[in-house]
């Protein structure tokens, strides 16, 4: 009997396993393949490193000897330009590698491991999961609560998934050679973009990201002269000159979508079985390492707390809708860059979602004396409503606030609960005053850095004349 049965075994996959063993429950890893094996998604982003402290593999991943990202080369809307990081916080890996030092930790959490193994039937009742596995060395059966999809773009559960990009796809090949490029590069074509990334064992991966659609209406030679001719039209391989090719060109689908039915009370799908980020963010295993910790915390609020279900479903599918909006914006943005320096169809379809700033009245800058004189109320566009959130091990629902000042519903900032402090406030304090109201609860620093943003938001407002002050 496994209380979860966790389908793949990539970042996603070992990362909900080991976080489901440290909550105490039985875990069983099913992967199709053998490790190391190799995977796209070698260039980590800064966040990744934190996250994976929750699970207790972040000394392994800093022991590995993985290249340190200090300096990327950019050309995107504009002249070349090196962008510095001193603090060297993203990683260059060896997919293979970083995977199997994930694995290895859930597996020594107490997660057991099936490998290479593949999942032949599965079926579920009121109970859970009936589920049959070809395993190296024969077969095996399992009874689980909760089957979790860690299967990525392959979709082991039934997919539902609704396009938040256009269709992209990805053309790569790696190459060795005695000059080849130590920092990643990334650049702008007239009707693609183009990522080079230095690997640790000296190889270098160039991919080449083009519109689907107009990829295959214009057909025009084999893949890989296709792949040649557009790496022409970069920077990529300059300085290259003995560069070789020590594989085939491969392609494979970059399309961002949002999975419409991700978790259940029986199931649930992390990483790219629930969401796609659009591929320019190059934080997709950031991503996908954030939905396996909060699914975790999702599937044990379902398992411990089963009365909070509800809350528990709701929030895991705001948080991925919310998510997956973001990085929508976030990328559309860039595309628009370079639509401003004139970019073509390709750029104009991928900025197109950018959407217009809404109109905000002006708000004046407090000055010091101003934060000790100005008496402020509570805005009446204000509600309070209730909002999942993880508190703990478990999701549980809190008070927030809304606000059309704000992007969504806020229960939390800085770690300190919003409503709590908001509730019953007088009428009439100037934001000095409410800041000190507070300080039994919350040292004054933070509770003046609360006010502020309440202020820079809206959510504090200007006393409306007539309306009573409190005496303080």
């Amino acid at each position: 009997m496994a209380d979860i049965c966790v389908i793949g075994a990539g970042p996603a996959g070992s990362t909900f396993a080991a976080r489901m063993a440290q909550l105490g429950h039985d875990v069983c890893l099913i992967e199709r393949a053998r490790f190391p094996r190799s995977h796209l998604g070698e260039s980590l982003s800064p966040g990744v490193l934190p996250l994976l402290e929750t699970i207790g593999a972040r000394e392994a991943v800093d022991a590995a000897g993985f290249r340190r990202v200090r300096s990327v080369l950019v050309k995107w809307d504009g002249e070349p330009q090196v962008r510095e990081d001193a603090r060297e916080q993203g990683l260059l890996v060896d997919r293979g590698d970083f995977d199997r030092l994930l694995l290895e930790r859930a597996r020594a959490l107490g997660v057991r491991v099936l490998q290479p193994a593949s999942v032949r039937e599965r079926r579920s009742d009121d109970g859970g999961w009936s589920v049959n596995v070809e395993a190296d060395g024969g077969a095996a059966h399992l009874r689980a609560d909760i089957v979790a999809d860690a299967t990525g773009r392959s979709a082991g559960i039934t997919a539902h998934r609704r396009r938040t990009g256009c269709r992209t796809l990805a053309l790569y090949a790696y190459w060795r050679g005695s000059n080849l490029p130590e920092q990643p590069r990334i650049e702008a074509g007239s009707d693609a973009w183009y990522w080079g990334v230095p690997l640790p064992d000296g190889t270098y991966n160039t991919l080449v990201f083009v519109d689907v659609k107009h990829f295959r209406a214009t057909r025009s030679g084999s893949l890989p002269a296709r792949f040649l001719d557009l790496l022409d039209r970069s920077g990529l391989m300059a300085g290259c000159h003995d560069a070789r090719l020590i594989g085939p060109v491969l392609a494979a689908d970059a399309t961002p979508y949002l999975d419409e039915e991700s978790v259940t009370p029986l199931s649930i799908k992390v990483g790219e079985a629930a969401l796609a980020i659009d591929p320019l963010s190059s934080s997709g295993v950031q991503k996908a390492i954030q939905t396996a910790l909060a699914g975790a915390i999702v599937c044990n609020t379902m398992l411990r707390k089963p009365e909070a279900s509800t809350a528990a479903l709701r929030f895991y599918q705001q948080n991925l809708a919310d998510a997956s909006e973001r990085h929508s914006r976030w990328a559309a943005a860039h595309y628009g860059s370079v639509v401003m320096r004139s970019g073509g169809k390709f750029w104009q379809d991928r900025a197109s979602r950018i959407e217009a700033p809404s109109p905000s009245l002006p708000r004046d800058a407090l000055s010091a004396d101003a934060l000790c004189a100005a008496r402020v109320e509570l805005s009446r566009e204000l509600e309070f409503v209730d909002l999942p959130c993880i508190e703990g091990d478990f999701v549980t629902v809190k008070p927030a606030l809304r606000h059309p000042g704000l992007e969504g519903p806020v229960a939390y900032l800085g770690g300190w609960e919003l409503a709590p402090l908001l509730r019953r406030l007088p009428v009439g304090l100037t934001p000095l005053q409410i800041a000190q109201s507070w300080s039994a609860r919350i040292p004054l620093q933070s509770g003046l850095a609360i006010a502020g943003w309440l202020l820079n938001n809206g959510i504090l407002v200007g006393q409306t004349v007539g309306r009573s002050a409190s005496k303080c």
